[in-house]
């Protein structure tokens, strides 16, 4: 690491963090960390390495970039990108804020005091300046154009609830990226994942010229000019509408619908307008032809299933993500299963890892990073778990509640790896699957209402959590020769920076602009506390409320009353992801993967099904008739396609920008 690229990287991360909001909420022209293959990270990345590095190579050698560089560059960047968007941070304000003003609002949660039930610390102090903490939030306190001072924020309003949310915040964080340390070994050496989104990085970083050697390959030109320019046509649409003609990537099949009832009963009409996800199709080509039929396949399996138990009555959605249904515990079965069998097959390594951690011996050899990693996870776990308890949780609850946390970015974290996919649609929120196997009257108001919001904060947005990133981050320092061990000590240094700098932007700017009054932060918000009117309702029906929060510890058991079509659910989910994994490992053409599971009904598979079925035609097609030669010779075209995308998605957020700027407002 030399000290120019520590210190443009660790700039970078002020960057991210810093602006992430502005972009977001105020410019509006695409999100900053728009998924786990940030455009803003790739596209800048792709941009450099056309246009700068070849400059900065004619000035000399001592100017240029070196590959090692610009990897400790990017990974710095990629270990915060997690913490300031969608992932983390953009998810606080409004839920410990934003319930002040909603129960004014809704007479329902007034009549049941649901905001009086939350811990105090857990929500934003109103009652000293309410006018301006709250009304000042929601309206936004700027005047016109006018940009209000950092000064003129009510930060005392925060003080109490940031002084319990940062630190937990943080333990959770941080136990994930020493979780990455602990798993990258075995993932990337041992059981050689692919990496996708890495191999892409690692093919734009410069050689020892000085330039990517895809650059001085025809196929990658071709590849990224073709995509580019259809972004480019289909972006400049928006400026002369009268002028050019769409360039469209998509196709309506809806009149094929009617002849497949099933599917449209199982919310399947999207299914029937597939489209083209360029970058989809460049990073599949690097996977196994399995899991690009996997994912092919998986969406109209699903869909036929939702469907038949739809024509008998049975839904599988309910009206709220915070609300128990059949869909999520399906995901949350299927999560499991994958956790279960990442575990089963690197079961040597963790155990050598865990006993070196501890001070005993073993007989395989163990990475310092690792042994870093689990000692500090174990540290931060408890940390976090201390935290929940302190804030009302029990200790059993608290130990269970944290290790499904941890499942969900455990299980993103290596469908990232294995598959590339990098936009999320499942959510497995661990509160709702406690719910469903222990039952309202077990857990009382006060303990749900806990894990909600905790629950709000860190799993809301698995499409953009640290964990993936921290995994790319340690890939990348990896191939590129960094050392782990001071690479993952520098990342918990980046997430300290990125949380102390993002949380105060945001804050800012939703001061000044106003809340968001539209989009997921929002409405995810109001979630937990709308669950809460229904829970008194119930337990008040059942002559229950008053008791439902007396239980503790062990006592609980006595109360239990599992929702049992979910608990069913989740188990079916689970032994059928079991069962592909294991007929996977014992047979070798057994052609549907049980990373499945990660996408199923989600709003990517849907969308992205036939770009895999491209993938898995083009990848089978080359190799039956081409071999490993063909395979070789097209990688820099898809390279080249992925690098057309990143930067043509690139292309409105320097023009709104700018635009911004120049003009005072978005575009």
């Amino acid at each position: 690491m030399t000290r120019r690229a520590m210190i443009i990287g660790l700039l970078g991360v002020v960057f991210v963090s810093a602006v992430c909001y502005f972009f977001d909420e105020v410019i509006r022209q695409g999100l900053f960390i728009s998924s786990l293959m940030p455009v803003a990270v790739y596209g800048s990345l792709v941009l450099f390495a056309i246009v700068v590095q070849p400059l900065l190579c004619r000035l000399g050698s001592r100017v240029r970039f070196s590959g090692s560089e610009l990897s400790v560059i990017v990974c710095f960047v990629l270990l915060a990108c997690g913490i300031p968007g969608l992932g983390l941070i953009q998810y606080l304000p409004p839920a410990v804020m934003l319930p002040h003003h909603d129960v004014r609002q809704r007479p329902g949660w007034a009549n049941e005091n649901v905001v009086e039930i939350a811990p105090p610390q857990m929500l934003a102090d109103v009652k000293g300046n309410e006018s301006r903490a709250l009304d000042g939030y929601v309206t936004g306190l700027a005047v016109g154009d006018r940009h209000i001072s950092p000064f003129a924020v009510p930060w005392s309003a925060w003080t109490r609830t940031l002084a319990f949310w940062l630190p937990l915040l943080l333990s959770a964080t941080v136990a994930m990226l020493a979780l990455a340390a602990v798993f990258h070994t075995q993932w990337s050496r041992h059981e050689q994942l692919p990496y996708p989104i890495t191999t892409f990085t690692l093919a734009i970083l410069p050689d020892a010229s000085g330039r990517p050697a895809f650059l001085r390959q025809r196929l990658f030109w071709i590849g990224c000019l073709f995509v580019f320019l259809i972004h480019l046509n289909n972006y400049l649409i928006r400026w002369l509408p009268d002028v050019l003609i769409q360039i469209r990537t998509g196709f309506d099949c809806s009149a094929l619908l009617p002849l497949v009832p099933v599917l449209a009963e199982g919310a399947g009409s999207i299914l029937f307008h597939p489209e083209i996800w360029w970058p989809v199709l460049g990073l599949a080509y690097f996977l196994r032809t399995d899991v690009t039929f996997t994912l092919t396949v998986t969406p109209f399996l699903y869909c036929a299933i939702f469907g038949i138990f739809a024509m008998y009555g049975v839904p599988f959605r309910c009206g709220r993500m915070l609300g128990p249904s059949l869909e999520q515990s399906i995901y949350a079965g299927g999560y499991f299963a994958i956790l279960v069998m990442l575990l089963y097959t690197g079961r040597h390594y963790y155990q050598s890892v865990l006993r070196r951690s501890l001070g005993l011996t073993s007989g395989d050899a163990v990475e310092a990073h690792a042994v870093w990693g689990m000692r500090v996870f174990l540290l931060c776990t408890a940390l976090f778990v201390a935290q929940l308890v302190l804030v009302g949780l029990d200790w059993q609850l608290a130990i269970v509640y944290t290790l499904l946390v941890y499942m969900v970015h455990i299980v993103i974290s290596r469908m990232n790896a294995e598959t590339g996919g990098f936009i999320i649609g499942t959510y497995v929120y661990p509160c709702v699957m406690i719910w469903a196997f222990c039952g309202t009257a077990a857990l009382g108001p006060r303990t749900l209402l806990t894990m909600f919001l905790v629950s709000t904060v860190l799993v809301s947005g698995p499409g953009w959590a640290p964990m993936p990133f921290f995994s790319q981050a340690l890939k990348l320092g990896d191939t590129c020769g960094l050392n782990l061990a001071r690479l993952a000590k520098w990342g918990v240094a980046i997430v300290l920076l990125a949380t102390l700098v993002a949380v105060p932007c945001t804050l800012y700017w939703q001061y000044d602009r106003g809340a968001p009054r539209e989009g997921w932060p929002r409405a995810t918000a109001w979630y937990s506390f709308e669950n809460m009117v229904e829970v008194k309702q119930k337990l008040r029906a059942h002559d229950r409320l008053e008791t439902a929060d007396a239980g503790r510890g062990w006592d609980r058991v006595a109360s239990l009353s599992p929702d049992r079509p979910q608990v069913l659910a989740f188990f079916i989910a689970m032994g059928i992801a079991l069962a592909l994994a294991f007929a996977r490992l014992r047979f070798a053409w057994w052609p549907l993967h049980p990373m499945a599971f990660v996408f199923l009904g989600g709003y990517p598979s849907f969308y992205t099904w036939f770009t895999f079925l491209l993938a898995w035609l083009l990848k089978v097609g080359v190799t039956t008739y081409g071999g490993a030669r063909l395979y070789e010779r097209l990688k820099p075209l898809m390279i080249g396609i992925i690098a057309g995308s990143v930067l043509g998605n690139l292309l409105p957020m320097v023009v709104g920008s700018a635009y911004y700027f120049i003009a005072g407002r978005p575009p």
